[in-house]
Order: structure tokens, then C-alpha cells, then sequence
């Protein structure tokens, strides 16, 4: 996954998240001076993000590939980035690049694919759509930070694929992260948006390398480019705070919460801070509000289960899925990683249950297939 949230021992940072502002004079509380800022900092623009190398421009030009009917140009498309036997690009996460810089690096994280594919789609006459889907939070490190991964891909309205896409009532999502892969309706993203997006994350890349005055750029940069993208609201206060600006952090983490959406990393920062202070009642206020929250979203305790299953601890995983699952029974992704957890504490037919549950929901079949022939070698072996 490719939009970072940073969650610290100092501080939390925000990389994903799509809400409605309140009209209101501007919320942040900015400190040009002191971190010295040059918009100049900022070496790419909206245009130059989404603009594709002239080699592959030339080869979309082609009337072979140009020319075709519109669910042929999606096969076009996966063929291009992916090639025929859909191993020409490779998911690399950590480090977001403009389309062009993606398609010559033959790699990307999701932001970076999602932009050349989008913007491969575009030049062919396609209508793409960019979008942020939740995911169970997954963590990374990202220099001294730790960082919460989200995700974007594409949507193609009104048209039927397969390959690297799955494919839902006449909509197909491509969807480049290997594990994690959310095929299915999410929150649309404007240029803009993404252009916040990407921002947001080479602010953090930024941050993490100590190079201040950079973020801050491109922190400014992603708000005024979206101002209503509620991400970079907690990350500048995570910038904030590491140079003892903590009054005017506090204030951008309260916005953020304010604004809804995936705020439980400002959550977290502000709950840090309060108790920094001494403000122990703040603090536990802030604590009881998260906790409320986390107590009804699947997506943390789906992230529970995951970080259970990397430690091990099977029983603790399933019992953390199973609750995701009572919570949002309709997540065929809850299904999926409940099989590998049964699996792997050597419950099979609790593992195969579950992969039929996923099957019935129109799970991704080669997903499904492969986790059937592990179930198979490992029931072989047991005998």
C-alpha cells in the first residue's frame, strides 16, 4: 500500500484520507519563517505527475493499441504495464514516483502505479477512476517513524476484465498491491486529490530523512493542492511538534479529527501530546473516544489479526478476525486471512470453510487457488 501514515514514539502521521473541510478561514497555523519556506522546494508539478514517458506515449500512439474497442484497451493497458505474462512490473513499496519515473523504474508502490495506469488509461480515451479504498492498517518503518500504509487503485466503470483486475457487475478495479488488494468501490479521487497524495508522501520521505524545510514544501503544497484531504493536517503536526511547536500542533490535530474520516492517527498524536502536558483527563477523553471508535471498525481489528499472524499468535489472530467478521460479515478479505489463520494453526477444515465463504463472495479466484493447493500440501503432509 502506498499512502503513509506515520504513527511514532514522538509523534503520528497521516498519509491517506478523503473528507468534506468546513468553510472556515484557513485552519493551519503556518510557520513559514521558521522552517525557512520556498515553494521552489517543490519540484513537481500536477502536470508533470501524471505525464508519460515519451517512449510509452509513442507506443499508446500506435493504431494497434489505440484503435480497439474500449474492453480490448483494458486488456491494452495490463498489457503494457504488466506485459503478457503479467510479471513486467513490480510492486515496491516506500518511495512514490511520477508516472513517467514509474514506468522506467518498472516499479512502483500503489500511488505510482495507480497514476501511470491512470494516466495510460486517459491518453487512450478510458474514463479511469483514481480511489482511496480502506484497508487494515499495515505498518512499515520509515526512518526513526513508523508508518501506517493506505491504500489507492483504479476503477473502470461500465466495462468487464479479468487478469490483474477483478471484475464487479461491469466494473473492473486494478489493483497492484500483492497482499492487501481491495477490489472494490472506494472514495474517487481527482487529480488533485492524488496530486495532495503524493505530496503528503514525499513529505513524509522527507521528514523522516531530517530534511525539514522540504516537508514543510510539500506539506503546504498537498493542502493547498487539497485542502480538504485530511492527512497532511496530522502530518505537519507530527513536523510541528519535532521542532516544540506543540501549541499550533495541537491545534492542526484537533482539525483533523474534526474532519472525520481515517483520523486515528491524530487520535493517537493527540492523546501523546495531552499526556506530554500533564492534561491527564484531556488525554483520557481523547483515549475513551478512540477506543469507541476502534471498537466498531473492522479494519482495526482485521489489522489486529494481521499483526497477530506476523507474531505467530494464531489464536489471538483468529479470535481478532472472527470479531472483524461479526462486525462486517459482507468483508470477503476477513474470509481470506481467517483461512490462512486456521491454516496455519492446523485447523484445515475451518481453513477450507472459510476459503468456501470467500468463493461464495466472489473472492479473486487465483488468490483462492493458491491458498487451496497450500490447504492441500498441507493436509498431504499431515497424514
Amino acid at each position: 500500500m502506498s499512502i503513509r501514515t506515520i504513527a511514532i514514539p514522538l509523534a503520528a502521521i497521516l498519509l491517506a484520507g478523503c473528507a468534506s473541510a468546513p468553510s472556515t478561514q484557513d485552519p493551519v497555523p503556518w510557520l513559514d519563517s521558521q522552517y525557512q519556506y520556498d515553494p521552489a522546494l517543490v519540484t513537481v508539478g500536477p502536470q508533470e505527475l501524471f505525464k508519460l514517458d515519451a517512449g510509452l506515449q509513442a507506443k499508446l500512439d500506435e493504431p494497434a493499441v489505440r484503435n480497439v474497442p474500449l474492453g480490448l484497451k483494458l486488456k491494452r493497458i495490463i498489457d503494457t504495464i504488466f506485459d503478457k505474462d503479467r510479471k513486467g512490473f513490480s510492486y515496491r513499496a516506500g518511495h512514490s514516483t511520477v508516472a513517467a519515473q514509474t514506468w522506467r523504474n518498472r516499479s512502483g508502490d500503489c500511488l505510482s502505479l495507480t497514476v501511470l495506469t491512470y494516466s495510460v488509461a486517459r491518453t487512450l480515451g478510458m474514463s479511469p477512476v483514481m480511489q482511496e479504498v480502506q484497508t487494515p492498517a499495515v505498518f512499515g518503518r520509515e526512518g526513526q517513524f513508523d508508518v501506517v500504509n493506505q491504500h489507492v487503485n483504479v476503477l473502470f466503470p461500465h466495462i468487464r476484465g479479468d487478469l490483474m483486475a477483478e471484475s464487479m457487475d461491469h466494473e473492473v478495479v486494478i489493483d497492484f498491491e500483492p497482499d492487501f488488494a481491495a477490489p472494490r468501490r472506494g472514495i474517487p479521487l481527482t487529480e488533485a486529490g492524488i496530486v495532495a497524495r503524493y505530496y503528503n508522501n514525499v513529505a513524509v520521505e522527507n521528514m523522516a530523512a531530517g530534511n525539514l524545510r522540504a516537508a514543510y514544501a510539500y506539506f503546504k503544497a498537498a493542502l493547498q493542492s487539497e485542502p480538504s484531504y485530511v492527512s497532511p493536517y496530522g502530518n505537519l503536526a507530527v513536523l510541528y511538534r519535532r521542532s516544540g511547536h506543540d501549541e499550533e500542533a495541537e491545534r492542526l490535530l484537533r482539525y483533523a479529527i474534526g474532519l472525520g474520516g481515517n483520523a486515528d492517527v491524530a487520535f493517537h498524536e493527540l492523546h501523546r501530546l495531552l499526556q506530554d502536558h500533564g492534561r491527564v483527563r484531556e488525554a483520557g477523553e481523547i483515549e475513551r473516544k478512540l477506543e469507541a471508535r476502534q471498537a466498531q471498525d473492522p479494519y482495526h481489528w482485521i489489522g489486529l489479526g494481521l499483526a497477530a499472524i506476523e507474531k505467530n499468535d494464531m489464536r489471538r489472530a483468529v479470535d481478532d478476525l472472527e470479531h472483524a467478521n461479526d462486525i462486517a460479515p459482507g468483508f470477503a478479505e476477513v474470509h481470506r486471512y481467517l483461512a490462512i489463520a486456521y491454516a496455519r494453526s492446523g485447523d484445515i477444515p475451518k481453513a477450507r470453510q472459510e476459503l468456501a465463504q470467500l468463493e461464495n463472495m466472489g473472492g479473486q479466484f487465483n488468490k483462492i487457488a493458491l491458498l487451496r493447493r497450500k490447504l492441500d500440501r498441507l493436509e498431504h503432509s499431515s497424514q
